[in-house]
């Protein structure tokens, strides 16, 4: 099937939705952070066991976001026994037809690991932070958060894709 837009409409034969304009933008733009400065979303200690997100953009799948102040973002209760691993993400969703922030709860255990990122259709997230819930912890500390949003397989930076070149 051949596609092309976008023309204005003449009694109705054009009609364009978010999706189409998603598909449009996200093939110019890659996903990841907008870097225009260095604390863009750049997760920190919160209060009590929570982080706090600051102000930021990002783009997903040719969807938009943005964060205008700094944002509370409340973790489960620790486990009495076990560390674990959560992530701080940025989520879209296109069931809910939005995007963001959240935390992903990992399993506690001896050596915890990262929970996995969901990846599908239906849900695309972008890990900004990884954070070390020690057992029985209460708060957060600085150095239990480790920064991801410069990784390129968990999130990056936006990239224009207009230059690019392919032989």
């Amino acid at each position: 099937m051949e596609k092309s837009g976008f023309f204005n409409s003449s009694d109705g034969d054009r009609v364009y939705d978010a999706t189409d304009f998603a598909a449009y933008f996200g093939s110019l733009v890659s996903n990841g952070i907008f870097y225009t400065t260095p604390t863009n979303l750049q997760v920190s200690p919160g209060t009590g066991l929570a982080v706090s997100v600051a102000a930021g953009s990002a783009w997903i799948n040719g969807y938009r976001y943005e964060n205008t102040d700094a944002l509370n973002i409340p973790l489960a209760t620790a486990n009495g026994s076990n560390p674990r691993i959560d992530r701080i993400v940025v989520r879209l969703s296109m069931i809910n037809r939005s995007i963001q922030l959240a935390a992903v709860t990992g399993t506690p255990a001896v050596t915890p690991t990262a929970p996995a990122l969901t990846r599908t259709t239906d849900v695309y997230e972008l890990c900004i932070a990884d954070v070390l819930v020690p057992a029985a912890a209460t708060s957060i500390a600085a150095n239990n958060i480790t920064d991801t949003r410069l990784n390129t397989n968990l999130c990056g930076l936006v990239n224009s894709l207009v230059s690019a070149v392919y032989e």
